[in-house]
């Protein structure tokens, strides 16, 4: 039980959107592998980053589908392999479908915030989860607001988090400080970036 003043650790729903960039997934990995938050996910969530990772990879990498479909398959047995309890059971999750209301082609993941427990839902897609259909408990955030409010609660272990990423890029290498440029110029995580910079100076 986290003693008194410690931050309780988040237990975030990380819906596809946030998974399929691969810079995004990676800060938000290392930052659970570090222990800032615990991820979590479904099959259908699973599903939908392997569906539309490998037509992005197609897209834009001028892979093959087989090609692309394998490179994906080998990232999610990669998060599998490092986050075995992120899965929730079907079970958990599935009998709440049809009490959720938002978005229709969305209920499964709101259902899995509730079946486990999560405190957050991590998403791009705000308009697909209106505040009237949010459970009570569960915030729906954007990452870059999600990053900047365990930037604020949990700056060693985020910090920790971007200097793994940083010893794991070869090329280019990238240090802690050149990473968070980068997320200033992007537009998943741009505010956050602006704070990690600061802090890091």
């Amino acid at each position: 039980m986290p003693s008194s003043g410690q931050p309780v650790r988040p237990v975030a729903v990380l819906d596809a959107c946030v998974l399929i960039p691969a810079a995004l997934r990676d800060l938000l990995l290392s930052c659970a592998d570090v222990g800032v938050f615990r991820p979590v996910w479904q099959d259908e969530i699973l599903d939908e980053v392997k569906r539309n990772g490998s037509r992005l990879l197609v897209k834009r990498n001028g892979l093959t589908e087989p090609a692309a479909l394998a490179a994906v398959e080998y990232i999610l047995s990669k998060m599998a392999d490092a986050f075995p309890d992120a899965i929730v059971d079907s079970s958990l999750w599935v009998p709440l479908v049809p009490d959720m209301t938002c978005d229709r082609k969305d209920r499964h993941v709101l259902a899995v915030a509730v079946g486990a427990a999560a405190t957050h839902l991590v998403t791009h897609n705000m308009r697909d989860f209106p505040v009237a259909s949010r459970p009570h408990g569960v915030a729906v955030v954007k990452p870059d607001r999600f990053m900047r409010d365990q930037l604020a609660s949990r700056p060693d272990l985020v910090v920790e988090a971007v200097e793994s990423m940083s010893r794991r890029l070869k090329k280019p290498k990238q240090s802690p400080v050149q990473l968070a440029e980068l997320m200033t110029r992007g537009h998943h995580l741009p505010r956050f970036g602006a704070e990690l910079c600061n802090l890091l100076a």
